[in-house]
């Protein structure tokens, strides 16, 4: 693996929530070298040019398998209800912190006054454009309720109950933080659904966090795979 400064990507608008792209393996030129294997020439001179065309060609015709010789790692601090929608991606490896074993800090997400929007007519589990009458009360709302269901949570851990006990009551906008590690190839499948329109916003901005520092890591293999997702559209 190829060890990366930490730089991290804040997202959602309160500077908690952040990705960081940690560790990377394999390059730009990995899919193609990876796939020359199947005529023995792996290791034959080629130029980044002629590597980044046969990668381009793998992509646009679902020659996935060389794609998978790269992979991401990503350390990232966000909301619990929106690393579940992730977590149903199970083609990944993920190492989480426990609140079994630490004590959950008073964080929370609360969205912002201009994303209280409606339920969608259209959309059974999505947002409309429109927001509600009063954003600010559902703000408050929010915070209240956090604030008393944290309050509980200390209480009951002071009472000296078990902390797997006492985090029943966390809120699912309570924060979390885990490693997530993919191959390229799965990890682009993710981003093109959790990106995608219909996705929740706070899921989509996470997804759009992570793409983007994949491509400063590949620029070409994520370059030839936003063309052909273009063409699909």
């Amino acid at each position: 693996m190829i060890s990366l400064p930490i730089e991290r990507t804040n997202i959602l608008g309160d500077n908690l929530a952040y990705v960081a792209l940690t560790d990377v393996m394999g390059d730009d030129r990995t899919p193609a070298r990876t796939a020359r294997t199947s005529y023995r020439n792996a290791n034959k001179e080629r130029s980044e040019e002629q590597d980044a065309k046969l990668t381009k060609y793998l992509i646009d015709h679902a020659h996935n398998t060389p794609v998978e010789f790269n992979q991401v790692r990503f350390y990232m601090k966000i909301p619990i209800l929106v690393a579940r929608q992730l977590v149903r991606h199970r083609t990944v490896s993920i190492n989480e912190v426990s609140y079994r074993y630490v004590t959950a800090e008073k964080e929370y997400y609360v969205p912002q006054l201009d994303r209280m929007q409606k339920k969608s007519e259209s959309n059974k589990q999505g947002s409309a454009d429109e927001l509600v009458k009063n954003p600010a009360q559902c703000k408050a709302y929010i915070e209240h309720a956090c604030d008393v269901a944290f309050d509980v949570y200390q209480k009951l851990l002071a009472e000296g109950l078990a902390p797997e006990l006492a985090r029943a009551v966390l809120p699912v906008n309570t924060y979390t933080e885990w490693y997530w590690q993919q191959n390229l190839h799965n990890f682009l499948h993710m981003a093109a659904l959790r990106t995608d329109p219909h996705a929740q916003w706070e899921t989509r901005m996470v997804a759009t966090a992570c793409l983007e520092l994949a491509e400063q890591a590949f620029p070409s293999i994520v370059g030839a795979w936003r063309e052909k997702q273009a063409r699909a559209k």
